[in-house]
């Protein structure tokens, strides 16, 4: 049936870490804008991650909390609400010299990571 969209049965897990309609309003429903956001997320957040860890094994709670803000940044302009609050979360105790906060917030943001990434990558696979 040609008026099926395509992309339905893979958005399930997708819904898990991101608000789609809001998503999908932001890129006003053009789905190859869609795929290439996507697609940048995919290749940008690892090193962002690994930027927020290595400020934080350099004990440089400055850098750490602008790599934090740069996380909650690219995930919140892509709906990724939750891993946005954690990076959020994560920015603020860097600011205060929380470290335990850092250390607590960024173990459960590297798991919300790793599953928003295999749910990114099971859409884009199933494209």
């Amino acid at each position: 049936m040609s008026g099926v969209n395509r992309l339905i049965p893979d958005y399930a897990l997708l819904k898990r870490f991101v608000n789609l309609p809001d998503l999908l309003a932001r890129v006003e429903d053009d789905r190859d804008l869609l795929t290439e956001l996507l697609i940048l997320f995919q290749e940008e957040i690892p090193g962002l991650q690994g930027a927020l860890h290595h400020t934080m094994d350099a004990g440089d709670l400055t850098e750490a909390a602008r790599a934090a803000h740069a996380l909650k940044g690219v995930l919140g302009n892509l709906s990724m609400k939750q891993g946005a609050l954690l990076a959020s979360t994560i920015e603020t105790a860097a600011v205060a010299g929380d470290v335990p906060k850092i250390k607590e917030t960024l173990t459960a943001f590297d798991s919300e990571m790793v599953a928003l990434l295999e749910a990114v990558d099971t859409f884009m696979a199933g494209k």
